[in-house]
């Protein structure tokens, strides 16, 4: 930011008057960390509220991107009150802001802007925060502050490809090429012909360089070996009737099918809250996880449109023309999960946010030995506990082949793929000084 964008900044944070009407009796002053775990939360609950109201709810893919720009601001307004790590888009510098209406007012900000669906979920939020806080110059600095910090966020975004994504797609016709997966291969129904975002490799990436900067390498032919056991291995491991999956297994399938932001969103802030992280460790790491995820779906979408790669669902029932005589057809095949995500196989983009996640927080955390219990939405009442991150990485992993979606090598290129991205990430995001 120039000395004179700087300026009028900081002339408006100190004096301007922005007709918010602030409550005369004021609530109790939140801190600044219960501040950046209220509006993480704030964020998150309004997927889950909307994903009730409107199954399946927003796409993960988007989903991360909606997080790392409302946390990546949060971030941001926190660093130009007092600078602790570097920021991402907006250098201004207004040391007498509130700090927790600076993290109100751009969380608030961003996600009304991206998420409009859910805006009176973010209103109440926001007024509520307002409502914490008397009337001041410091107040109306921290609101203004946190508003700029926003709009730099969503102006960086305004043309990043995000909405011209979702295009007419058209199947290859040789033995491996993408199908349409159940229920979108139902012709005169209204999804048929549905797959998701073929153009989100083309997005513009947070951090990477390029989307295509950690491409997995191709997948096994469908002639080979490696293929057949692969075929061979998730057509029982993963079927909804006659599989060979344990009780424990079962689990294991739904309840890591929740959304990857939401769940390892919800790790990081156990975690980060147990180890007693003040506003700025808190705001860092919810940031950088994001920005991970973010970047490790866009990695990831476009491998996969790169290779477009039949599912499980579509080899299993077409293994008779495949060439391979090591594989053997079942045309009713269906997966544990009867809706396969209408995206190609490989790879494994919840695989790959598995694996940038991980890197992250070992990375922040200084540890990957970090014990902690765990909830799903897509398995309510269930609790699992994990003994390290890389335990929970894995079983997340592996839950995709026990409910039919991915083969082994699709998990495993995209668990690579998203740690490389993870760790990128960390070395090029929000590092400590200015």
């Amino acid at each position: 930011m120039n000395r004179s964008k700087r300026r009028m900044l900081q002339t408006l944070v100190t004096g301007a008057v922005l007709g918010l009407v602030v409550n005369a009796a004021a609530k109790p002053q939140k801190t600044t960390a219960e501040a950046v775990l209220e509006w993480n939360s704030v964020a998150t609950d309004a997927m889950v509220a909307f994903a009730a109201a409107r199954p399946p709810g927003v796409p993960p893919y988007r989903e991360a991107r909606i997080y790392a720009m409302a946390f990546t601001a949060m971030h941001d307004a926190l660093n130009a009150i007092q600078p602790r790590y570097r920021s991402y888009v907006c250098d201004a510098m207004v040391p007498g802001a509130s700090p927790p209406l600076a993290v109100a007012a751009a969380a608030h900000a961003v996600l009304s802007a991206v998420f409009p669906a859910q805006a009176a979920r973010f209103d109440a939020a926001f007024e509520d925060a307002v409502a914490s806080e008397p009337a001041s110059p410091r107040s109306d600095a921290g609101i203004a502050l946190g508003r700029h910090c926003a709009q730099r966020m969503l102006d960086d975004r305004a043309d990043d490809g995000a909405d011209r994504a979702q295009v007419p797609y058209v199947p290859g016709s040789q033995p491996g090429d993408y199908q349409f997966t159940p229920p979108f291969d139902q012709p005169g129904t209204p999804s048929y012909g549905f797959v998701g975002d073929p153009l989100w490799g083309g997005v513009k990436p947070f951090v990477l360089a390029t989307s295509a900067q950690f491409r997995s390498p191709p997948p096994y032919a469908v002639s080979s070996p490696e293929y057949a056991a692969d075929v061979n291995e998730v057509k029982v491991r993963g079927a909804a009737v006659g599989s060979n999956r344990t009780p424990e297994e079962s689990q294991v399938a739904l309840f890591w099918r929740e959304s990857s932001p939401l769940g390892w969103n919800r790790i990081a802030r156990t975690l980060a809250v147990g180890l007693g992280y003040d506003a700025w460790e808190l705001a860092r790491v919810f940031a950088v996880l994001q920005l991970a995820e973010a970047d490790a779906y866009l990695a990831s979408l476009e491998t996969k449109y790169h290779y477009n790669f039949w599912r499980p669902v579509t080899a299993i029932r077409l293994a008779g023309a495949d060439g391979n005589d090591a594989t053997t057809p079942d045309a009713g095949w269906m997966p544990f999960h009867p809706v396969t995500p209408p995206i190609p196989d490989y790879n494994s983009a919840h695989s790959a946010a598995g694996g940038a996640a991980r890197a992250v927080l070992s990375r922040l955390f200084g540890t990957d030995e970090l014990a902690f219990t765990q909830t799903s939405t897509t398995l309510p009442g269930v609790t699992r506990s994990y003994a390290s991150l890389t335990q929970a990485a894995d079983e997340n992993g592996l839950s995709r082949i026990l409910v039919g979606y991915h083969f082994r090598k699709a998990v495993d290129a995209g668990r690579v793929q998203g740690e490389s991205v993870g760790a990128w990430v960390v070395d090029h995001a929000l590092q400590a000084g200015r």
